[in-house]
């Protein structure tokens, strides 16, 4: 049997005198980390900071002179070819209400009023508001061949309107071009402000006047290599298709 003997009063000493020595040290590393901490939370906010300067900076950077003439320019360019494409379409419209007005001057008229279509298959007979007239209300037989037929009304009725949206977008566009002229007219403009007008008019762009500056650009010769290519019609694989692509079908159409 092994005696374990009493420590004697100078082990006690040093053993205490040991542990307090490691919780001393204990505690000065976690002092350490701490300050650690707060030294690269420092370096962190301080960095943010000094980001936040530097974008607050950038994005009160004016302008050039260079940068506003340029855009001047562009907005001259984009303006002439809206009134371009605000004169084609009023154009447009004038003959599409003229072909309407010859329409419904030579259409069917029922005792009631109603001007009608028979559809080219002659089974289907539609007012000029486009609602289905029942056989009970018109036999599509009494509808003279050499009427006007109701798949040319609604198409030129479908293009006007159309025409009349696309003439909205022009107006829009129109609108906000002046717009980005007066807020260039009252000068100090920043770089980043520029930037998000000439964004906003390019997205925004009608696509009439969108045709119209792709137009104006010099086309390469890969760019008229690939029109050329697109635009070569593919063979129809046997006669039905050629029937199909010329538009010679007799099929029942829709409304």
């Amino acid at each position: 049997m092994q005696v374990i003997l009493p420590r004697s009063w100078k082990e006690e000493f040093a053993a205490a005198a040991a542990r307090r020595e490691d919780i001393l040290h204990a505690e000065k590393m976690a002092r350490l980390d701490e300050r650690e901490r707060e030294r690269r939370k420092t370096e962190r906010l301080e960095g943010e900071r000094r980001d936040n300067e530097f974008m607050a900076v950038v994005e009160t950077v004016l302008a050039t002179s260079e940068e506003i003439a340029a855009f001047r320019v562009e907005l001259d360019e984009y303006d002439t070819k809206t009134v371009e494409a605000l004169m084609e379409n009023r154009e447009a419209l004038e003959v599409a209400r003229e072909r309407i007005d010859a329409l419904l001057e030579n259409a069917y008229v029922l005792p009631d009023g109603r001007k009608v279509f028979k559809t080219k298959d002659g089974l289907r007979v539609f007012d000029e508001n486009g609602q289905a007239l029942s056989a009970e209300t018109i036999d599509p037989n009494e509808i003279d061949d050499k009427k006007p037929r109701w798949e040319e009304f609604k198409g030129v009725v479908d293009e006007g309107a159309r025409l009349a949206q696309e003439r909205e977008q022009l107006l829009t566009c129109q609108a906000k071009l002046d717009e980005a002229r007066e807020r260039l007219d009252k000068g100090e403009i920043t770089h980043e402000e520029l930037e998000n007008l000439k964004a906003g008019l390019a997205e925004d762009m009608p696509d009439t006047v969108r045709a119209k500056l792709d137009r104006d650009i010099p086309k390469t010769d890969s760019d008229l290599a690939h029109e050329t290519a697109a635009a070569k019609p593919a063979l129809p694989a046997d006669m039905d298709d050629l029937i199909r692509s010329t538009g010679l079908s007799s099929g029942p159409t829709g409304p």
